[in-house]
């Protein structure tokens, strides 16, 4: 007697069965017993092997194909919406139920093999197709399936095999293709695709050909914007080949033979306004005129090498520029190609090559008129001229970012820009040589309204008058000259980490605006410095108190003493206080009794540790604590 099939079976006891199955994702199960299925997935790729067995012995010995077309039949009755078909290699026969299906709209097929595209067989609804490792059978049959698709508008293959692109084959509505380590039978490629995509907007091609050397003969992607090419040779361009809307471009890892390049490309993309280009030769030798370029406003090159800059290349729009482990050999130079850009704002050089010299020299003529944005992640310089030199010459700068992080040939970094905005530098990771001479930072910017400034290295901090400076985070170590945070008088919110146990501004400096003050108590002389800045700052509303560096019990503490007179701020201003990592110390006990007893106007205080054993310990203490605010909560988390 022959054993039943799935299909023979109550559709009670099938989803019994299959909620019996331990790579059965419930979720799925909890579809099959509503009204409506949305996702259905024959899926046997699971991370346990032993459940990948027993759902493969299940697909395999339960699942017929009059399974699937029963299962598949079932989900088109209550509305499925996405489709997953997964059989390890097993031929696969459509469903003709979803000859019918006006509700799916996303079709995934993972190693199937598809013997025979029906002539007549539609989607009707079909949006989004992905075809991974389909092998179809019959000649003709994966442009048969996708002309069975007519209003498809994404496309993702990998792993496919296109034997014929017949020119009747339309995609009339597609306009995301993504193809994926897929394969051309003779004169087929990526542009042999494109002619039938009329309205095709973004292209993503990946170990794929994109050219043949029989190409029809003239090909135009009018509706293609963004094109993305990655790890692929391209021998040969047609020139009667054209992407006159396209927008932007990225060539990831691209090798050029045959005379073409680069440029070669640029020159089919009139309208082009973004270009990336990574681990890809972007000039060639030969001459080539480049006025295409015109339009191009970002330029991002990475880990590659520019051996010329043709005298006549220009970038006349380009407004940001990104070099990331960019090499310059031979008599070119960074000066060099900045310098083809007249209009450039933003700039990014980072190099992570430890023993390249970015900027030498800066020459005479050298100039960055229009430069706002400057970004110098772990450059090197021949010496202290090349770089100031170099701030000089961008005389509209507002924005600059340093971040040093090994030995790079500068001692002193003079900063001399009056219109700089804001500035943020990170001298805080990386081995360094020790060296005896002032090393560090020199930095006039009047108009400078933001800092971030994290420095564990230097030996030598310079800040000139900077009076319009409202924000400041500020994290060093070395002993301050008087004139380092005292030179911020207009600072409303302030951040500082300074280990020194010298306050780090002149006696009888005010801070009339700072309303939020967060300081680290990780120095031993922490207690004086929070003192002097209540009195000097009268107008602070929010206080925060924090470790930032982790605890270190045997770091003598320097005794503070309790001013004779309250500070205005905490009689008039002060409404909320955090102390974060608090460690119930004597003196942490003691500053904090402080504060609550005089805080008039406090409105919270909320207190952390990290000390779970002697967190109820330290609470309790905390709340005996007087306040002289009634109506202020201790808070604690």
């Amino acid at each position: 007697m022959e054993e039943p099939s799935l299909t023979e079976l109550p559709d009670d006891l099938i989803l019994k069965i299959f909620s019996l199955l331990p790579f059965f994702k419930e979720s799925v199960a909890t579809n099959l017993l509503t009204k409506r299925w949305e996702d259905l997935m024959f899926d046997d790729n699971d991370k346990s092997y032993e459940s990948l067995v027993k759902f493969t012995s299940f697909v395999y010995g339960s699942l017929p194909a009059s399974d699937i077309n029963f299962l598949v039949k079932l989900a088109v009755k209550r509305s499925v919406r996405r489709l997953r078909i997964q059989t390890s290699g097993k031929t696969l026969e459509l469903p003709s139920s979803l000859n019918i299906c006006v509700t799916l709209k996303s079709l995934i097929l993972n190693q199937v093999r598809i013997k025979v595209v029906p002539p007549c067989f539609r989607f009707p609804s079909l949006k989004s197709l992905h075809l991974f490792s389909v092998k179809f059978s019959a000649y003709e049959s994966l442009e048969i399936f996708l002309k069975s698709c007519p209003d498809l508008e994404c496309l993702v293959v990998k792993n496919v095999l296109f034997k014929t692109v017949l020119p009747w084959c339309l995609l009339p509505s597609l306009k995301t293709m993504h193809l994926l380590s897929s394969n051309f039978w003779e004169n087929e490629s990526v542009a042999s695709l494109l002619r039938i995509c009329p309205v095709l907007g973004d292209l993503v091609v990946n170990q794929t050909k994109v050219f043949s050397n029989n190409v029809p003969a003239s090909i135009t992607c009018r509706a293609l914007k963004t094109l993305i090419l990655r790890g692929l040779t391209i021998n040969v361009i047609p020139p009667s080949f054209c992407m006159p809307s396209l927008k932007a471009m990225q060539l990831l890892s691209v090798k050029f033979s045959g005379g073409e390049s680069v440029e070669s490309l640029l020159r089919i993309c009139p309208l082009l306004e973004g270009l990336v280009v990574n681990q890809t030769e972007v000039f060639d030798s030969n001459e080539c005129t480049m006025s295409s370029c015109g339009k191009l406003k970002t330029l991002t090159l990475s880990e590659l090498s520019i051996k010329v800059v043709l005298p006549w290349f220009r970038l006349p729009s380009l407004k940001s520029l990104h070099l990331l482990s960019v090499k310059f050999s031979g008599e070119e130079s960074i000066a060099s190609f900045l310098q083809i850009c007249p209009v450039l704002e933003y700039l990014v050089v980072d190099q992570t090559e430890d023993d390249s010299v970015v900027l030498e020299d800066v020459p005479v003529w050298f100039c960055l008129p229009s430069l706002k944005s400057l970004h110098l992640l772990s450059v090197n310089f021949s010496g202290d001229e090349s770089f100031s030199k170099l701030i000089q010459r961008c005389p509209v700068l507002e924005d600059l970012v340093i971040n040093k992080t090994r030995d790079d040939n500068v001692m002193i970094f003079n900063i001399n820009a009056p219109s700089l905005r804001s500035l943020s530098i990170d001298n805080s990771t990386g081995e360094r040589t020790y060296v005896e001479e002032n090393h560090g930072f020199v930095i006039n910017a009047p108009s400078l309204e933001k800092m971030n400034f994290k420095d564990t290295f230097s030996n030598c901090l310079v800040f000139e008058h900077m009076p319009e400076v409202i924000e400041a985070n500020i994290h060093v170590i070395c002993g301050q000259p008087e004139n380092f945070i005292g030179s911020l008088t207009s600072i409303c919110h302030l951040s500082l980490c300074s280990l020194s146990s010298e306050t780090p501004y002149p006696s009888g400096t005010t801070f009339p605006y700072l309303e939020h003050l967060e300081l680290c108590t990780r120095c031993a002389g922490w207690a004086n410095l929070l003192v002097c800045i209540l009195k000097d700052a009268p107008t602070l509303k929010y206080l925060k108190l924090k470790s930032q560096h982790g605890a270190h019990y045997n770091d003598q503490m320097i005794l503070w003493k309790e001013p004779t007179a309250v500070p205005e701020c905490l009689s008039t201003h002060l409404e909320i206080m955090e102390w974060r990592q608090y460690e119930g110390t004597e003196q942490e006990r003691s500053m904090a009794a402080y504060i609550l007893a005089n805080a008039t106007c406090l409105k919270t205080a909320t207190f952390s540790t990290r000390c779970g054993d002697k967190h109820h310990n330290m609470l309790r203490k905390l709340k005996n604590l007087n306040r002289v605010s009634e109506t202020s909560q201790l808070l604690f988390d």
